[in-house]
Order: structure tokens, then C-alpha cells, then sequence
């Protein structure tokens, strides 16, 4: 039972007897003990307890005992509970607040320390301060600091030039290497000074000519010097006899005319300073990139400067180049596995930005040198990628090849064949695949720009020949179904060579396992190297690659790739030889391929060796007009005088128009007027055509 006495709860506890139901007698007793002490058998209150906290607010509490002899329930609580209220204040103990940021690195080369601080919240009424650091570091190392050229001491005089009269000694110094990008010594690395014998009566002898000074200008006619000097005489001795300065002509080529100069021009948010015809201006790349971008001033058929477009193989946008640093992370991890798996991160991040098909030449260039780095990382770590990793590894590829990258392959492979390049990554990607399939095991990679098959076949398994591209294969792409290219890879190719050039095969023979890769391009042809002397690639290409390599030289593929464009002369097969470098032809050989068949529409080859196989052709060599853009002077000077006679004919006709006027006099003039318009258009139309 609860109830309220005052400000303290109470707690009360009824009493039980140890019989439930009491006799008359019972009853008249425990009236009687009442009556004489007034209450039922209740002690006096125990002394109230220590209260239950030292600081603060807590509570206190007493009981009391019921003694009831006649088994009668006693009146009010047994138990009392208060508020007791220490006036001491309870310690507060300190707390630590949040960790600031990281501090930037204190040095912004070599190793330094970065430090973070936290404060804490300070203790009251004695409580304890905060445990544990109020700061902490850790190291840095954002690059190698700079090291700069030092110049060490100065070698001793050299012996006098001359052993009579006046002559110079010399000393030098050398200079310790710069690193890390440190500046090189500054000063001269050499000191003379004259040295003489008064005693001597020597004549004088000349020095060596100095070098030329540069020109007092640069074009329409400057001057240069050079000079000697005349050493040994001495005092009493004669002078050297001559001169010791001569002078030349020098720069004599005309200055550019006015027109002869690109002028200032602002495109794509840069100012592109007045330029000669022949030279190249340069800019920073855009903000979303780094390197630098050229621009060419050129002259016109018709002598006029004006600018080529701007060039940007030397830009690499900021996510690209984020993205090739990032490897040196990736290969930092001791781990295979981890290596290799984030060299498919990497795959992953380049199919997005291939994708979005807004990068610059340059970036084309680190996109293949990313990819040579990924697929060297998985042949190291002995690392085989996922199936969706092999095809954003194609679809990469694909994305570069796209057709509307050719003008920026062409830009970029001024300063390196890149494409060239792509070619070899995809085959050595080819193998790693290949060796991590099952026996058997036959893998499709369809793109729009890329057709490949890998297969993994057992020697003693390829009973018939095998043809590239499977046509009628599930999902193939339109542009490769519907062609006529294809290779057919004869079943008894595949003899092993010999253990020498593949150390990893040690059985080559009918237990060995060959790894087949072909791969059908469709645009790669646009953006390899162009040739020369009108020798064109008038073919797709189709590349065949196996591992470990087989004997050929008793078997035959058989190619057959259909023409790109019509019109054109001598079609016939060639193969990639990186050992050979023609003039015309470039890297493409004759040797080992054989036409055997060709029409207007296609040709067919047998070639003895694997490698990448497309068609040349020559282009028609058209009449070239004249570079000057303008008729030629016999055109000119022929229609002039046809013109002028006619003129002349129609002036004496008008001027005897009274007199012999007759309808065959109005056809006559008509006629005149007729060839005197036909005249001008001929040469409005020729202008047009150079112009074009």
C-alpha cells in the first residue's frame, strides 16, 4: 500500500496473521492491547539511512517493525523513503570534441607530416581531464623535392697559352646533375685570364675565329660578325698582320608580306598570336586539360596565309590523366588479385569516359597506353578477367575505333602511331583470355566496330577447318553478317612450331592447346598511317593469331575481303610485317600472300603465315590543274581574243544594222552572244573548281 505523508511517499506493509480467521477471544485482547498503547503492536521508527549519492540529489529511508501478539493488522506504513539533497556538486569529467581535418602536407615536397587537433571540453568540480592525444600526424610525401645544380670548386689555372708575351690561362668548374625537376647551375662554367712575359720579344699570333653573332635581323637582309683575337705579341714584338673582325650577309630570304601572316584570331576560348606561313602557334590546352595545343599557319594555293585548324594530340583531359595514376596505384598492391582487380576497376572507369565520346586527341593516345598497362599487369599477376571485363575491353576498343574519331586519330597519330599500337595490345589481350578458358571453350566479343573469336582448342580436337566470322551465329552484328569478309583457317595449321619461341609449352604435340584469336575490324582501316603514292587500304581488316605459334608454311588461309570503294586499280592482298618499312606501302608486305581471285567487288588471297591481312589499291590519278587556283594562261588568253573578235563582229553588225538587216543577220548575233557567254562561264567555272 503507497500513500503521502506530508513530502515523502510512504510505503506501507499490512501485517498477516497466521490464521485468517480470528476467535472472539482473540479479537477481545488485541482490542484490550490497543486500548492500553493506542496502537497495534508498532515499534518506534529505526534512525533514517546515509543518503544514496554523495553529491547531488538522492534519498533516504526507515522502517519500523510490527508486533501484533493477538494476530491483529497494524496501523500505518512500516517503511518511509525521503528526498535528501547533498549539497556538494557532482564532478563533471572533460569530453573530447570532434577531430578537426587534416591538415595540408607542411611541405609541399618530400616527406612531411600532416596533424589534425581536437579540443576538449574542460572538467568542473574536480572531475578528470580528457584522456588520451590532443594532436596527432601522420606522413606525407606529395613528390620529390627539386634538387638543384651546385657548382663545385674551381680547378686550378691551366698553364699559360704561350710562353712568350701575352697569352690566357683557364680554369673550370663542373656542376653537380639537377634532379626532380631542380634547375640547372647558374654561371659560367669557365674563366680565363691573361698571362704574359715581359722579358719575351715575340711577334703576335692569332686566336681561333669566334662563332657568329646572330643576325641583326631576321628576314629581307641582316649582318653578322665574328672576331679574333691576336695573342703573343709582346712588347717590343710586332702585332698579328690582318684584320680581327669579319663581317657577313645574313638572312636574305624576304619578309612575309602582309598576307603571307595569320592573323591574331580567338578560337575555342584561346587567342592565337599573329603567325608566318610555315611556322606553328602555341596555346595552353583547355581548363579540363593539361599539356599544350598547336596550330599550323599555312599558305593557300592562291599565296594566302590562313590557320589550320588547332591540334590537340598533345591534351590529355584531367579524368584521363587522373585515371593513369591511379594504375601506379593499383600495381603499388603486393597482391596478384589486387592488382588485377583493380585493373578491371580501371576497365570499368575507361568504358565510361570512351563513351561519352568527348575527349581529345590526345586522350585516344593515353586510352591505348592505358590498355597496353592493364593487359601487361594481367599477364604479370597471371590474372584472368571476368567475362564482363573482356567485353568492356572490346567495347573500349570499339568506342576508339568509332568513325568519328578518324580526324582525331589523325591528329594524334602525328606525334605516334597509336593505332598501330592498339593493334598488338588486343592480340597479346587475346592470349591472356584465351589461356584462362576451359578447353573447348569458344567466346564471341560482337561490338559495332569489332568482331573477335577466342577459342581454346586441344590439337587432336579440330578435325575440320574454321571459318571467321560465324555469320549465323546469335547476335551477330549487322555490318559483319551481311559482308563478304572472312578467313578460313585450315585444321591442319595447327602443328606446333618448336619450344623455343613458347618456353611455357613443354609437350608440343598432340596434347598441346592452342589458343585461336581472329578479329574483324570494321573502321580500323581509316585511321591507320596514310600511304603514299595514291596507294590506298580498299579493304576491312581481319587479323588471325595463334598460340603457341604453328606451322604454316605447308598450309594456306584462305582470305577473302570485299572493296570498300569502287574505281580503283590493282587490288591485291598484303600482310602486316613490322620487320619491313616501305616507302609506299609502309608496314604492309606482299610477301606470304598470293591474289588469286579479284572482280570489281572483291578479292581473295591464300597466304602462308598469320598475321593481319587487308587489301591495297591504287586510287585513279586525276588531272591535276594548275596550283596557282586561277584559269591557266592559255585558257585565258584564248577566250579573251574569241570574245574580243566576236565583240567586234557584233559592233560592226550594229553599226550596219539598217543595212543588212535580215533574220540571218538576228541569228548571226545571237549566236556571237551565245559563244561570248559560253566563254565566261568556262572561266567562272574553272575558278570554281580551284577554288573547291
Amino acid at each position: 500500500e503507497f500513500g503521502m505523508m506530508g513530502d515523502h511517499t510512504i510505503k506501507s506493509q499490512r501485517p498477516r496473521s497466521v490464521h485468517e480467521k480470528r476467535v472472539p477471544q482473540e479479537q477481545a485482547d488485541a482490542a484490550k492491547f490497543m486500548a492500553q498503547t493506542g496502537e497495534s503492536g508498532v515499534e518506534e521508527w529505526a534512525q533514517w539511512s546515509t543518503c544514496s549519492v554523495t553529491c547531488g540529489q538522492g534519498s533516504q529511508v526507515r522502517t519500523r517493525t510490527c508486533v501484533s501478539p493477538y494476530g491483529t493488522h497494524c496501523s500505518g506504513p512500516l517503511r518511509e523513503s525521503r528526498v535528501c539533497n547533498n549539497t556538494a556538486l557532482c564532478p563533471v569529467h572533460g569530453v573530447w570534441e570532434e577531430w578537426s581535418p587534416w591538415s595540408l602536407c607542411s611541405f609541399t615536397c618530400g616527406r612531411g607530416q600532416r596533424t589534425r587537433t581536437r579540443s576538449c571540453i574542460p572538467p568542473q568540480y574536480g572531475g578528470r581531464s580528457c584522456d588520451g592525444p590532443e594532436t596527432q600526424h601522420k606522413p606525407c610525401n606529395i613528390a620529390l623535392c627539386p634538387v638543384d645544380g651546385q657548382w663545385q670548386e674551381w680547378s686550378s689555372w691551366s698553364q699559360c697559352s704561350v710562353t712568350c708575351s701575352n697569352g690566357t690561362q683557364q680554369r673550370s668548374r663542373q656542376c653537380t646533375a639537377a634532379a626532380h625537376g631542380g634547375s640547372e647551375c647558374r654561371g659560367p662554367w669557365a674563366e680565363s685570364r691573361e698571362c704574359y712575359n715581359p722579358e719575351c720579344t715575340a711577334n703576335g699570333q692569332w686566336n681561333q675565329w669566334g662563332h657568329w653573332s646572330g643576325c641583326s635581323k631576321s628576314c629581307d637582309g641582316g649582318w653578322e660578325r665574328r672576331i679574333r683575337i691576336c695573342q703573343g705579341a709582346s712588347v717590343t714584338g710586332q702585332q698579328c698582320e690582318g684584320t680581327g673582325e669579319e663581317v657577313r650577309r645574313c638572312s636574305e630570304q624576304r619578309c612575309p608580306a602582309p598576307y603571307e601572316i595569320c592573323p591574331e584570331d580567338y578560337l575555342m576560348s584561346m587567342v592565337w598570336k599573329r603567325t608566318p606561313a610555315g611556322d606553328m602557334a602555341f596555346n595552353r590546352c583547355p581548363l579540363n586539360a593539361t599539356g599544350t595545343t598547336s596550330r599550323r599557319c599555312s599558305l593557300s594555293v592562291h599565296g594566302v596565309a590562313f590557320w589550320e585548324h588547332p591540334s590537340f594530340a598533345r591534351c590529355i583531359s584531367n579524368e584521363y590523366r587522373h585515371l593513369q595514376h591511379s594504375i601506379k596505384e593499383h600495381l603499388a598492391k603486393g597482391q596478384r588479385t589486387l592488382a588485377g582487380d583493380g585493373m578491371s576497376q580501371v576497365t570499368k572507369t575507361l568504358l565510361d569516359l570512351t563513351q561519352r565520346k568527348n575527349f581529345y586527341a590526345g586522350d585516344l593516345l593515353i586510352s591505348v597506353e592505358i590498355l597496353r598497362n592493364v593487359t601487361d599487369t594481367f599477364k604479370r599477376a597471371s590474372y584472368i578477367p571476368a567475362s564482363d571485363g573482356v567485353q568492356n575491353f572490346f567495347q573500349i576498343i570499339s568506342n576508339l575505333l568509332d568513325e568519328e574519331n578518324k580526324e582525331k586519330w589523325e591528329d594524334a597519330q602525328q606525334i605516334y602511331p597509336g593505332s598501330v599500337e592498339l593493334m598488338q595490345v588486343i592480340e597479346d589481350f587475346i592470349h591472356i583470355v584465351g589461356m584462362g578458358m576451359m578447353d573447348f571453350q569458344n567466346s564471341y566479343l560482337m561490338t559495332g566496330n569489332v568482331v573477335a573469336s577466342i577459342q581454346k582448342l586441344p590439337a587432336a580436337s579440330v578435325l575440320t577447318d574454321i571459318n571467321f566470322p560465324m555469320k549465323g551465329r546469335k547476335g551477330m552484328v549487322d555490318w559483319a553478317r551481311n559482308s563478304e569478309d572472312r578467313v578460313v583457317i585450315p585444321k591442319n595449321i595447327f602443328t606446333p612450331m618448336s619450344t623455343e619461341s613458347f618456353p611455357l609449352f613443354s609437350e608440343l604435340d598432340e596434347s598441346t592447346v592452342f589458343v585461336l584469336g581472329a578479329v574483324l575490324y570494321k573502321n580500323l582501316e581509316l585511321i591507320l598511317p596514310t600511304l603514299r603514292n595514291f596507294t590506298v587500304v580498299n579493304s576491312k581488316i581481319i587479323v588471325v593469331t595463334i598460340r603457341p605459334e604453328p606451322k604454316t608454311t605447308d598450309s594456306f588461309l584462305e582470305i577473302e575481303l570485299a572493296h570498300l570503294s569502287n574505281g580503283t586499280l590493282n587490288p591485291y592482298c598484303v600482310l602486316w610485317d613490322d620487320s619491313k618499312t616501305n616507302d609506299s606501302l609502309g608496314t604492309w608486305s606482299t610477301q606470304g600472300c598470293k591474289t588469286v581471285l579479284t572482280d570489281a567487288s572483291h578479292t581473295k588471297c591464300l597466304c602462308d603465315r598469320l598475321s593481319t591481312f587487308a587489301i591495297l589499291a591504287q586510287q585513279p590519278r586525276e588531272i591535276i590543274m594548275e596550283s596557282s587556283g586561277t584559269p591557266s594562261v592559255t585558257l585565258i588568253v584564248g577566250s579573251g581574243l574569241s570574245c574580243l573578235a566576236l565583240v567586234t563582229l557584233a559592233v560592226v553588225y550594229a553599226a550596219l544594222w539598217r543595212y543588212i538587216r535580215s533574220e540571218r543577220s538576228i541569228i548571226l548575233i545571237n549566236f556571237c552572244l551565245s559563244i561570248i557567254s559560253s566563254n565566261i562561264l568556262i572561266l567562272v567555272g574553272q575558278t570554281q573548281t580551284h577554288n573547291k
